[in-house]
């Protein structure tokens, strides 16, 4: 089963109060079971910046997860998976707001080649997606990411950035707004097709 397939799923009542107290095995499941999805996060939201920074991100989050994990609670707001994305998401983002590391960014990939079958106009438009997602302020990235990649509701991404749900909706609207804006202006073939 895919990871990501698995991180949909949700974790085991027992082995989450197994892992809550202290066993590792059940760490290890808990791991496993999200390790994925948080990779995922962190590097979409650091959009190509820092990337020698998202594993040590990914393995902070864990850090976090497991010394706060006992005081988790399954019947409380928030699901085991939003939870620790939560976690993720604010790592990311504190991240992007250090001042020494601000000026710090990667080159973006380059494109597939300019080959005109199927894949490489895949390549091409996912690379699009990619630069445009990366040019997004940071506070609309987290939106748009939490909401499109990982499936958030209004509500959840509401609490994992601590703000109102009309933030969420104007910030998920204006980033869609630029994303349309910035794939039409990069494929203007897109624009022929709709």
């Amino acid at each position: 089963m895919p990871a990501a397939a698995r991180a949909a799923e949700p974790f085991d009542e027992l082995t989450l109060r197994r892992a809550q107290r202290g066993d590792e095995a059940a760490w290890r499941a808990l791991i496993d079971r999200h390790q994925a999805a948080v990779h995922a996060v962190i590097w979409r939201l650091l959009a190509g910046r820092r990337r020698h920074r998202v594993e040590d991100l990914v393995q902070e989050t864990f850090v976090r997860v497991l010394r706060a994990l006992s005081g988790f609670d399954p019947a409380g707001p928030a699901t085991l998976s939003t939870w620790i994305l939560t976690i993720a998401t604010r790592l990311a983002l504190n991240e992007l707001r250090r001042p020494e590391l601000a000026a710090l960014a990667e080159e973006p990939a380059a494109a597939g080649s300019d080959r005109a079958d199927a894949g490489a106009e895949r390549r091409r438009l996912a690379a699009a997606i990619q630069a445009a997602v990366a040019a997004l302020p940071e506070a609309q990235r987290a939106v748009f990411v939490l909401r499109e990649y990982h499936d958030l509701d209004y509500g959840e991404i509401a609490a994992a950035l601590e703000i109102d749900l009309g933030t969420v909706k104007s910030r998920l609207a204006r980033a869609r707004g630029a994303l349309r804006a910035s794939l039409t202006a990069a494929l203007p073939e897109l624009q022929e097709r709709s």
